[in-house]
């Protein structure tokens, strides 16, 4: 028996052995580790409760990082460790807390490998992961959402209405009180209707169209005030590479807050800390999350008091300089970390990028998901009309070979703005585009405009990124008394070139076919979108769905079309620029 056991483990490491390696700077040291371990182990050598936390915890962070980098499922290599490391956990623990859950993330990653290849294995995969989630675990909070995601798999994607109606019944029968049993009862009706695909993006629950404040807008009221209890805590997410790390602090209500570096020496890393007050650690969160990007080693959080939770960022080198600053709806606090020169101040990426021409592009379709952005009741979303011009905009670039097009979503997902920038930083983007459909309380108003990051005294300015940025006028009139300071290393002169190109074409684009394109011009704003970027980024709202001329153009797909080549002119020609001056810099 001995025989046989030393024969399986050298069997499997060499197996292991002949994987196909992942960069290393995507996989954190403890993961590799986890992997290798729980492949080997012989069935007696049983991992602890805590051990199994940890290791989950770690796999989530692996993930997190992943998916930031690699929404489109390309990096094949690395989501199938990805799925080696939560099968793993689950093979190991079955009854443990992290069992489901990795289920679900199983689930959640083969979804993500199914958009980008198209095999009908990934998908099943998928069902499989999400159905022994719904039957081994009936009584978890998962549960339910497994099931509304396979009848949302069987309607989408196998075109078996009948097997999703059935998904959707067991959520209205098992789980009535369950936050899935309305969008299950919504879905049941469309599929009785005979709407039996998910087309546009049906309404969902808490769905709310934005629209521009009043002049006269009162203060907002503070909704987190009337809370006595503590806010809760949620998981860290983070977003990085060696140069730049963001992190998000999210909370369930608004908290007062300190921040401090503490300078260590020469001898050992800085640390930065973050006191939360009247706050608590939400049972999910992961105590600590190994990042090793050359810039942080790991983040700490502990209940530092029975009142204040304490948030602990632990260096791999000293640093000098960091920024915070809070979002709200939800409350969340975010912590950008750069690397800094020798001189104490923050690297600029195209400083320690090697001169190959602005090639890598980031564009960045507006709102998603539960946020629906501007929209007509019963009729057009932004968040629809921006991404499939978006989609547009990617396919005519990537003809380009020079080109690589990242998008922030290639679908119908909610994602916080903050993230939004996060990807193009830590992708070391050469340029970020947002793209946005306006609105106006006066009808009348027509045009297109495109805005760069810096202050402004404009109330229309304010009140369109109050809109966007979804939340108050009053708030983002505040938020405008820290950006001097945010703003630091941001392009604003190479933001405005952009901005320029990208106006330019499309205005004069669009003249030569349609009548009547208003030009607004060159704008700044306070767009959250915007803050942090450590590239040119601009926003350009490409019509006013408010305006019935408008709104009638933007349900035409060619017209869309036009608007989609002439952003990916002006893109291309502030490319082109920016590659001949660096050419005559040589």
């Amino acid at each position: 028996m001995w025989s046989k056991f030393r024969q399986d483990t050298r069997r499997k490491a060499q197996a292991a052995r002949q994987r196909p390696l992942v960069p290393l700077f995507a996989f954190p040291l403890p993961l590799w580790i986890l992997v290798l371990l729980m492949l080997a182990a012989p069935a007696w050598s049983r991992p602890s409760q805590e051990d199994i936390a940890r290791q989950y915890g770690q796999a989530k962070a692996y993930y997190q990082n992943l998916a930031a980098r690699d929404k489109g499922g390309q990096d094949r290599n690395s989501w199938r460790t990805c799925v080696t490391a939560f099968r793993s956990i689950y093979k190991a623990a079955p009854d443990h807390a992290a069992a489901p859950k990795s289920l679900f993330m199983l689930g959640k990653i083969y979804q993500t490998l199914f958009q980008q290849s198209g095999e009908g294995q990934d998908l099943d995969q998928a069902i499989a992961s999400y159905e022994e989630l719904s039957s081994r675990y009936p009584g978890n909070f998962l549960a339910d959402d497994a099931f509304f995601i396979l009848g949302s798999i069987y309607l989408a994607d196998k075109n078996d209405p009948a097997k999703a109606a059935r998904a959707y019944t067991k959520i209205i029968a098992i789980y009535p009180e369950g936050d899935m049993a309305g969008a299950a009862e919504k879905q049941l009706l469309r599929i009785k209707h005979g709407k039996t695909t998910l087309g546009p993006s049906p309404a969902r629950d808490g769905e709310k169209c934005l629209t521009l404040p009043p002049a006269d807008e009162p203060p907002p009221k503070d909704h987190g005030a009337k809370k006595s209890g503590p806010a809760t805590v949620l998981p860290i997410r983070y977003w990085s590479n060696n140069y730049y790390t963001r992190l998000v602090v999210e909370t369930t209500a608004p908290v007062t807050f300190k921040h401090q570096l503490l300078v260590r020496g020469k001898s050992s890393p800085d640390r930065i800390y973050l006191d939360l007050r009247n706050s608590r650690l939400s049972p999910e969160t992961v105590k600590t999350i190994p990042i090793e990007d050359g810039l942080l080693h790991q983040v700490r959080s502990t209940q530092f008091d029975p009142k204040t939770v304490r948030v602990v960022l632990d260096t791999q080198t000293n640093i000098s300089e960091y920024k915070v600053f809070t979002l709200t709806d939800p409350f969340r606090v975010v912590i950008d970390v750069p690397r800094t020169a020798a001189s104490g101040k923050a690297e600029a990426l195209t400083a320690r990028q090697p001169v190959r021409g602005l090639k890598r592009i980031v564009i960045d379709p507006g709102h998603g998901g539960k946020d629906p952005g501007t929209c007509i009741p019963n009729g057009l979303k932004e968040k629809d009309i921006v991404l499939e011009v978006a989609l547009m905009v990617a396919k005519v670039l990537r003809e380009n070979p020079g080109y690589e097009v990242i998008l922030t979503r290639d679908r119908d997902v909610f994602i916080s703005l903050e993230e939004r920038t996060a990807i193009a930083n830590a992708r070391e983007a050469d340029l970020f585009l947002s793209i946005h459909v306006n609105a106006a309380p006066n009808h009348e108003a027509r045009g297109i405009e495109t805005y760069v990051l810096d202050l402004t005294n404009n109330k229309d300015a304010i009140r369109l990124a109050a809109m966007e940025n979804a939340t108050s006028a009053k708030q983002t009139s505040d938020l405008q008394s820290i950006l001097l300071d945010l703003m630091q290393n941001s392009k604003i002169n190479e933001s405005l070139k952009l901005a320029g190109l990208v106006q330019e074409k499309m205005v004069r684009g669009l003249n030569q076919k349609f009548n009547d394109i208003g030009n607004l011009g060159v704008k700044k704003a306070p767009f959250l979108v915007l803050i942090g970027a450590q590239m040119p980024a601009v926003l350009t709202e490409i019509a006013f769905l408010s305006n019935p001329e408008e709104e009638k153009r933007l349900k035409n797909e060619a017209y869309l079309a036009e608007v989609a080549n002439h952003l990916a002119a002006g893109v291309s020609q502030y490319v082109e620029s920016m590659s001949l001056a660096s050419n005559h810099k040589r």
